[in-house]
């Protein structure tokens, strides 16, 4: 066999293995897992976060609701009181010690409101917090998305020009020696040559005998003893 077939065979071999390249790096090709596992948990984080200032925010309109109810009492009462509709002692003193239990509890209401208010800053600092990391974050996802779609454009072109190179590059190849490297490509997972390169296979860095690099130089199709990938050998070919 002459080194003008195996030149020729290895130039398929070359689209082939960049085919089998492309492939891998697509497959690995990575839409961001990490960053959108970090996003759920952040948002779960948000969530509750958001649900502790809306508690306290909640609380905090009750109390100011039970007080307005309170005042509004305490004005019908001082109306009743002060608009001469109660003249009797035993009721206007009953009404007063009323007054005086709706102001207490008022102003009970007003402490609890005060202790309140002291934590919604917090928990809306809280929510802040949480939210610029959540909006730094998805400017990361973002980036990494973009990337991820350049990459994968990029592999595509690159699959397209091989692709389109592999036919011309097949009819070059002697058929009886095509049919040993298809049979070997659907044995080996698509690689079936590998480069001699130092006395060592550059596929599974099996040092080579002497008498395989000797077959070699004699320009005889050889095959590695260990991963049986044909081998290639460029010194002294032209």
């Amino acid at each position: 066999m002459s080194s003008l077939e195996l030149r020729k065979l290895w130039r398929l071999h070359q689209i082939d293995a960049s085919l089998v390249e492309i492939r891998k790096r697509a497959a690995a090709l990575d839409p961001g897992r990490a960053l959108q596992a970090q996003m759920e948990i952040l948002k779960a984080e948000h969530a509750e976060k958001l649900a502790q200032e809306k508690a306290v925010s909640g609380e905090m309109t009750d109390l100011e609701l039970q007080q307005k109810t309170l005042s509004d009492k305490i004005k019908k009462f001082d109306k009743e009181l002060f608009g001469g509709k109660v003249v009797n002692p035993r009721e206007v003193e009953t009404i007063e010690k009323e007054i005086e239990s709706l102001k207490r509890r008022r102003s009970d209401l007003e402490t609890e409101w005060l202790v309140a208010s002291e934590r919604i800053k917090p928990a809306s600092d809280a929510v802040k917090e949480v939210d610029i990391r959540l909006s730094a974050l998805r400017a990361q996802v973002k980036t990494h998305q973009s990337k991820a779609m350049d990459l994968k454009a990029q592999l595509e072109s690159e699959f397209k020009r091989f692709t389109e190179a592999r036919p011309a590059a097949l009819k070059e190849v002697d058929p009886a020696l095509l049919a040993k490297y298809d049979a070997l490509r659907a044995r080996l997972g698509g690689v079936a040559m590998s480069e001699a390169k130092n006395s060592t296979c550059s596929a599974c860095g099996n040092t080579l005998p002497t008498r395989t690099m000797t077959l070699l130089r004699e320009d005889r199709v050889v095959s590695c003893e260990q991963c049986h990938r044909i081998l290639y050998y460029t010194e002294g070919v032209l």
